[in-house]
């Protein structure tokens, strides 16, 4: 599989990658979850300049190794190899009470999920 980067043409801003996948070409974001999927390489680069950004935001959910659950949350900070979540509740308002911040390293599918 080949993984080329996409960056934003105005600045240079690394905005996620697309991947050379057996049915086509996938869209990723910058740590690699994939949000679109697409035939031909163009609508999947054009999805990530696109949406690359924008998918990052909103309600996700992160799997807690110690709880052994899974809990929504928002990206705080997001790398090609970590993500830094705060826990939220499933609309992603923070609650004082149940306030965490996670870091998932290496995030996959099995640990970060867009809701």
């Amino acid at each position: 599989m080949t993984r080329t980067p996409i960056n934003r043409e105005d600045d240079g801003e690394l905005l996620g990658f697309i991947n050379k996948s057996p049915g086509g070409w996938t869209a990723e974001t910058i740590f690699g979850y994939v949000f679109a999927r697409s035939e031909q390489r163009q609508a999947a680069e054009e999805a990530v300049r696109s949406q690359g950004l924008n998918v990052l935001q909103g309600v996700w959910q992160y799997y807690d190794k110690k709880d052994k659950a899974w809990y929504p949350c928002i990206l705080q900070h997001v790398y090609e190899n970590r993500v830094v979540v705060i826990r939220t509740n499933e609309m992603g308002y923070q609650n004082p009470d149940s306030y965490k911040r996670s870091t998932i390293t290496n995030p996959t599918e099995t640990t970060l999920v867009k809701s």
